[in-house]
């Protein structure tokens, strides 16, 4: 019956040349079978030649995506078989040919026959006109259909506006990118993606284009910013082509490229959140409304990541972009000396106490207007206003917290001043206890006081810190504050190795700046603030040439002192500074800005001129002399306090016969240039002996050291070391008449002076680590508890001078344990360190309450 329905006799009269009956047989089961392919072969039974006509036979196998899948697959075998026998290799329209294998597309033609087809073609067009090696054409066009099947799969919607608009859905760039990211795929690195947007990119140029800026051979694609707003764009391109990015001011080119693309990165991540914020203004939207986004990307991006974005804003607006611009609750003050902004952050006062911080910056303003009539400067403006925030949280606000929120600063003065009494007796407290220095205590308090005075409220004399035993401190001779004669010739040295080995123009600047201030013993600040002006040329007929050097010194009360220097003024100070003014930097001094011209002490770092700033060059030149092999660390303050004049001569003038042997190492130069002078030597010697024959009277001091290798019990046992008296001689004589009254008139056969030990002609010590270690404590320990006691005793000089012999004394001794064994020594140092004082001294020492610990 079916046959009177469906003719096949056309059919098999036009296949039996080309096919055998099985497969007549078979294609005529099916189409006899499924309706669905009987209503869609009339034109196949007419005309087996219409299989290769407008898409026949590719419709025919979506078709049969309806019937059972084996007679699917059987369906398409005898259409491909028809296909074969009538043309020669046929290919199934529903795959597409690349590089050396055929991609099967036909699950697409069965979703919508359009996305198929343009798919087809897309992947057509991707093999004829890419530009990547053919197996990744291949590999890349398998990737782009995986990506848009993930796509499909994540997201159904997306998936049916596909199948009715076909690839044309995406509809740009961007609008490409924001189906992603509004439905994200699991391609962490973007490799499908990227592979997607390729194909489409030569499918429709016209419609997926990709904007990008080249910056040294380097394409950095910007087409999401362009779309957000062409002139960021431009700006962009503007930035990567400027001198900067090119590497013309003698920037590392690599660098600069990739310093510039982690910009780009940022500021893209930037849009992404604050879209709106670039609209209309580019790079500029950055500034808006205060540097709101600014503000706003502080909080987004990393802080290296800000940094850099800032350093490009600062290019691009041609001005710099200042902390304060874009933190909340920084309190600013303006050096124009140096012509740069400090800031004290305010902020944890802010979330402490929100209430004051308006009373805060009302003070601020006002101090800042009116400092010109003030009897100080913005450096001590500075400060105090530093040293009120940590007063407000560590005095203030813990326990008075609703008296300062409720009438602010006017609090201090409330209930007969009852919180400023509390307030000066607690720094009072504190210093007596040690919680904080004598100089901390009495800044706070003189910061509270001038609070008082610019809030027009009483200030109470009461709870005074005395600052005298302070002075007394400064006064006195510490010999832990100098540099031994020995540790100043290890850097004298190396400062003068690293001049004549460097060509960095920074760091030949920083050595001579070292140079001038061991030579001159001069304060690290008013050094860096000496002015070309400052240095005047005298002319005088007996010597060649001599300048006049004003320096300003701000703990001086900012006054001026004089220096007069010539040829033969401390192995010629005078010489390093010409030399720095008018050779080391006269070469880049007129690169600079007015300002910065006018100062001696000024380097170049690629093409930016700077001055050399107090706050830094000291580290600056630790870090030069470590990696210089320097052991010794440089410290400007110790430096001050006994110079190295003499020194400096010395080395100076035996370097050249060290330079002349080539040899690069400190001890080798000490070994064979640098002779110690044994005449100084000796009359410190002489000295000393001197102070301490005075100041134990009745007793021979013997100056001999001497020690012995090994303890063989032989001596008495003393908290210093060994004595070798046998009893009853003039040294117990003498100790008993000064301490009868503690004897109780009854002489003992031993001194007990063993504070005085060391100079004793029965003094003996072991080259071993525990009589190291005996040294090491008398030294650090009961010295500078006798140093500290007598601090406060008015003509103390002599005291001074004796504690200072015994502590060169202990020193001596120790260099000469060290040449008999210097294992002791280092291994007496390990105890030392790890179990502070030695027990022996327990009696003596008032300030330390257990071994090792100091109150």
């Amino acid at each position: 019956m079916l046959d009177t329905i469906l003719d096949l006799s056309d059919l098999e009269g036009q296949l039996c040349g080309y096919l055998t009956k099985l497969h007549i047989r078979l294609l005529k089961r099916l189409l006899l079978q499924y309706p669905v392919l009987r209503n869609h072969c009339y034109t196949l039974t007419e005309d087996v030649h219409s299989l290769f006509k407008n898409d026949y036979w590719i419709k025919l196998e979506v078709l049969a995506q309806h019937i059972v899948k084996e007679d699917d697959v059987l369906f398409r075998r005898c259409l491909f078989h028809i296909a074969s026998a009538i043309k020669n290799n046929p290919s199934l329209p529903s795959t597409v040919f690349v590089f050396d294998s055929n991609i099967d597309l036909l699950h697409w033609y069965r979703k919508s026959f359009r996305l198929g087809s343009e798919l087809h073609d897309a992947i057509v067009k991707w093999d004829i006109h890419s530009t990547p090696a053919r197996s990744t054409t291949r590999a890349e066009a398998q990737k782009a259909l995986k990506c848009l099947q993930l796509l499909g799969d994540s997201a159904p919607l997306v998936a049916q506006s596909l199948c009715e608009h076909g690839l044309y859905w995406f509809k740009s760039t961007m609008h490409f990118r924001q189906a992603f990211i509004e439905n994200p795929i699991k391609d962490k690195y973007r490799v499908l993606q990227s592979a997607l947007f390729s194909v489409l990119q030569v499918f429709r140029p016209e419609r997926f284009q990709v904007i990008s800026i080249t910056i040294n051979d380097r394409m950095v694609e910007v087409t999401d910013l362009a779309d957000i707003e062409p002139l960021l764009y431009k700006q962009l391109l503007i930035l990567a082509n400027s001198a900067k990015f090119k590497g013309d001011f003698e920037h590392d080119v690599v660098a600069m490229t990739r310093r510039f693309i982690a910009n780009v990165t940022s500021i893209r991540r930037v849009s992404e959140k604050y879209k709106d914020d670039f609209i209309g203004k580019g790079l500029d939207g950055f500034k808006a409304e205060k540097y709101t986004l600014v503000k706003k990307a502080k909080g987004l991006l990393r802080k290296d990541q800000f940094n850099e974005l800032l350093l490009l804003l600062e290019q691009h607006l041609g001005h710099e972009i200042h902390r304060h611009d874009y933190i909340e609750n920084l309190l600013i003050f303006y050096f124009e000396g140096k012509n740069k902004y400090r800031v004290i952050d305010y902020g944890e006062v802010a979330s402490t106490c929100p209430e004051i911080i308006t009373e805060i910056e009302q003070l601020h303003q006002s101090e800042t207007e009116l400092l010109p009539e003030k009897n100080y400067n913005m450096e001590t403006l500075h400060t105090r206003f530093a040293k009120l925030k940590r007063l407000i949280l560590n005095y203030i606000a813990p326990d008075y917290k609703t008296e300062l929120t409720e009438h602010g600063f006017s609090c201090l003065s409330l209930q007969d001043n009852r919180i400023q009494k509390a307030v000066f007796q607690q720094l009072q407290s504190a210093v007596k206890s040690k919680e904080i220095s004598l100089r901390s205590g009495t800044s706070y308090t003189e910061v509270l006081r001038w609070l008082m005075s610019i809030t027009g409220q009483q200030v109470v004399e009461a709870f005074k810190i005395s600052f005298k035993r302070h002075q007394r401190h400064a006064r006195r001779f510490k010999v832990e504050d100098l540099y031994s004669d020995d540790e100043l010739r290890e850097l004298i040295f190396h400062i003068e190795k690293g001049i004549r080995n460097t060509d960095n123009i920074k760091q030949l600047l920083a050595l001579y700046f070292a140079r001038i201030q061991v030579k001159s013993c001069w304060n690290t600040s008013p050094m860096t603030d000496i002015e070309l002006s400052d240095i005047t040329d005298v002319a005088l007929p007996t010597i060649k040439k001599s300048i006049t050097l004003l320096i300003q010194k701000p703990r001086k009360g900012y006054g001026i002192d004089s220096y007069s220097l010539d040829g033969r003024t401390v192995n010629s100070v005078m010489r390093d500074i010409v030399y720095v003014k008018d050779t080391l930097t006269h070469s880049y001094r007129h690169l600079g800005d007015k300002n910065t011209q006018q100062y001696l002490f000024i380097f170049k770092e690629k093409i930016k001129v700077s001055r050399v700033q107090a706050d830094n060059i000291i580290a600056h030149i630790k870090t030069i002399l470590n990696r210089l092999g320097c052991k010794v660390d440089y410290n400007s303050m110790r430096i001050r306090k006994n110079g190295a004049n003499h020194l400096y001569r010395e080395v100076a003038k035996q370097m050249r016969a060290y330079e002349s042997a080539k040899l690069h190492t400190f001890d080798t130069f000490i070994k064979h240039y640098q002779r110690v002078s044994e005449q100084k030597t000796l009359q410190t010697l002489h000295t000393a002996v001197d102070v301490m024959q005075r100041y134990f009277t009745g007793r021979e001091i013997d100056p001999e050291i001497k020690v012995l290798m090994v303890d063989d019990g032989s001596t008495q046992k003393t908290p210093t070391g060994e004595c070798a008296s046998q009893g009853n001689d003039a040294e117990a004589s003498q100790y008993n008449k000064e301490h009868r009254h503690l004897s109780g008139n009854k002489n003992d056969a031993w001194c007990s002076d063993f504070l005085a030990c060391v100079w004793c002609k029965h003094f003996r010590t072991v080259a071993d680590p525990e009589h190291v270690w005996q040294l090491l404590s008398y030294r650090d320990y009961v010295l500078s508890d006798m140093a500290a006691s007598v601090s406060d005793i008015e003509n103390n000089e002599f005291q001074q001078e004796a504690i200072a012999a015994l502590h060169q004394r202990v020193d001596d001794i120790l260099e000469q344990v060290a040449t008999k064994n210097m294992f002791a020594v280092t291994k007496g140092k390990e105890l030392m360190i790890e179990k502070g004082m030695h027990p022996f001294w327990a009696f003596a020492v008032t300030s330390v309450k257990n071994v090792g610990d100091i109150l």
